[in-house]
């Protein structure tokens, strides 16, 4: 008697389906093998990317421990506020501060910083360095013209971003020079108003001497400008040539030939 082909046919169609176990397991080893193909990616294409409000801390900070540096020769009491204004500073790897004007900051003082290992792109910063620092003052008034002791002078303290530029703090530098203009008592020194004293005058004859290979020959000449030691000025020969020397001493010029 035959089958019926009716109950052969389905028995057929569940015999050669797969099992759900199978399938489970194949899915399984599909995605261990994915997993495993990203963990070889480099991880710099996975690595997330530094908020930008971290890259400014960071220029910030080492703006900071810059000035920290550069501020040493003020002594322990500075204070440095860095004015952040809230924007955006960008991305800024490898910050190198630097200084667009030479010298040791105080006051009100602008910081630039180099981003990148090449400092193609540049950021700037203001920044407030306060200080408190020993400064000379006039004990008496000093008149133009005259040469200072140190018992014209006193010391003062003071925060330094109150102080102008230039001011004096080592009686080495004031001692010994001439003042420029009159100075008032109480008024802080600065460099612009002393100078050294003139060792040759304009209009004085002084004696010029001439140096070269094997020789040397000393001449009378008239001097055109006011020289301290070291400075060069015009001078006049007998023969009305204009040359120029260097003040050597107390009317004494020397031009090396």
């Amino acid at each position: 008697m035959r089958a019926d082909p009716t109950e052969a046919f389905p028995r057929t169609r569940l015999k050669h389906r797969p099992s759900r176990r199978l399938v489970l397991r194949a899915g399984a080893a599909t995605l261990m093998a994915l997993l495993f193909a990203l963990s070889l990616l480099p991880l710099p294409s996975i690595a997330r990317a530094e908020p930008a409000g971290e890259s400014s801390e960071a220029v910030v900070a080492s703006v900071r421990q810059f000035l920290k540096e550069r501020t040493a020769p003020l002594g322990d009491q500075v204070t440095i506020d860095i004015r952040e204004s809230g924007v955006d500073l960008g991305d800024c790897s490898t910050p190198q501060p630097f200084l667009p004007r030479p010298g040791v900051p105080q006051g009100r003082v602008t910081v630039g910083v180099h981003c990148g290992s090449d400092g193609s792109r540049t950021r700037y910063l203001q920044a407030t360095v306060s200080a408190t620092v020993r400064h000379l003052v006039a004990l008496q008034s000093i008149d133009p013209g005259q040469r200072i002791d140190a018992t014209m002078l006193g010391w003062q303290e003071a925060d330094i971003s109150r102080l102008r530029r230039g001011y004096l703090n080592d009686l080495d530098q004031a001692v010994g020079r001439v003042a420029t203009r009159r100075i008032p008592t109480g008024a802080t020194l600065t460099d612009n108003m002393i100078r050294k004293p003139w060792m040759v005058k304009r209009g004085d004859t002084v004696v010029l001497t001439a140096v070269g290979q094997g020789f040397r020959i000393s001449r009378s000449v008239e001097a055109l400008d006011n020289g301290e030691l070291g400075s060069t000025i015009r001078l006049k020969t007998e023969d009305d040539q204009i040359l120029q020397g260097r003040v050597t001493g107390q009317d004494r010029l020397r031009v090396d030939l």
